[in-house]
């Protein structure tokens, strides 16, 4: 059953910190590659969506899943308007005032098609990742310390959601820097 505007106001109002913390990350990840989106303006996108009751919020599911579940959904969609809507955010536009003509007259407007995925960039992309994921293959604590990087946290924090004391932590840290400046010397 589905919960009534006031009800996921106050499922909202009631998410821990730590829920919200797995908000965040999560959102950090879905608004990789969305063109002029914060993780905080996908998290307000999804929040206004689900309190206008755009969005289900149901009654069984834990807060924080029905969250990121509408997040999930919430950055897909904005990731379809991206690729078929009117605007094009891979083209530069930019104007050009000839000086030989009258102010008013003389703008013209010049396209410049950009595109940074070239199909070389996506090999060499798949290759660092594979290269990465194979010098990690036999150290389940340097890939559980990568995930948390990748998830944007660092120091303390990350140290705290992996259950590590800092020193184990650090010493994690180190083996990891070597592992990665070993993999881009290999690459040159």
């Amino acid at each position: 059953m589905s919960l009534s505007k006031e009800e996921v106001y106050r499922a909202l109002e009631q998410l821990s910190d730590d829920d919200y913390q797995r908000i965040r990350y999560k959102a950090k990840m879905l608004v990789r590659g969305i063109v002029n989106m914060s993780a905080e303006d996908l998290i307000q996108e999804t929040f206004t969506a689900l309190l206008g009751q755009d969005r289900v919020f149901p009654g069984e599911v834990p807060p924080v899943v029905v969250v990121m579940n509408a997040m999930h959904s919430e950055a897909s969609n904005i990731r379809e308007r991206e690729t078929t809507g009117a605007i094009d955010h891979h083209v530069d536009v930019s104007e050009i005032t000839s000086p030989d003509v009258d102010e008013d007259e003389g703008v013209m407007i010049s396209v410049i098609p950009r595109n940074e995925v070239t199909p070389e960039r996506i090999v060499s992309s798949q290759e660092l990742f594979r290269q990465v994921t194979d010098s990690l293959a036999n150290e389940p604590e340097l890939q559980d310390l990568a995930v948390a990087w990748a998830m944007g946290m660092t120091g303390q924090e990350a140290a705290d959601s992996l259950g590590w004391v800092m020193k184990k932590y650090e010493a994690a840290r180190k083996r990891l820097t070597r592992r990665l400046k070993d993999v881009k010397e290999d690459r040159k």
